[in-house]
């Protein structure tokens, strides 16, 4: 499934987050996003605050736009597993305590906040552990 976000919802998007650059940051994401999981996409929902993506009827992943930033919530569907000492190179991360696995030690869930290019390689590499099938 194609990632399409309206260019009514774009505009709506742009109003709200006024650095280009993280506009920028935004839409270099999505496109990443649709294009790596697209096997596992099966329905994008998209407003003027956030951009969601679902397998299976579940949220895994979802961008909330801010006016400065994205917050870019790995949800526990999405099936990626993050340890406490992993350290990337983004605004700023956090685990979601809940989300811990006892067994694993890696927690199921995180928050990642990112507004510049510079931050782009290390959400990728984070987005490329959500498992391509689930």
């Amino acid at each position: 499934m194609s990632a399409r976000i309206d260019e009514q919802t774009w505009k709506q998007i742009s109003a709200k987050l006024t650095d280009a650059e993280a506009l920028r940051v935004l839409r270099q994401l999505v496109d990443y996003v649709a294009e790596r999981l697209k096997s596992r996409i099966d329905q994008v929902k998209s407003s003027k605050d956030a951009i969601a993506f679902f397998s299976k009827g579940r949220e895994f992943l979802t961008i909330n736009i801010t006016r400065t930033n994205l917050r870019i919530y790995f949800q526990p569907s999405s099936g990626a597993l993050f340890g406490k000492e992993q350290k990337f190179a983004v605004e700023k991360v956090s685990l979601w305590e809940g989300s811990l696995q006892k067994t694993t030690g890696k927690y199921r869930a995180l928050t990642a906040w990112v507004s510049k290019e510079e931050h782009l390689p290390a959400i990728k590499k984070m987005i490329d552990t959500i498992p391509l099938t689930q």
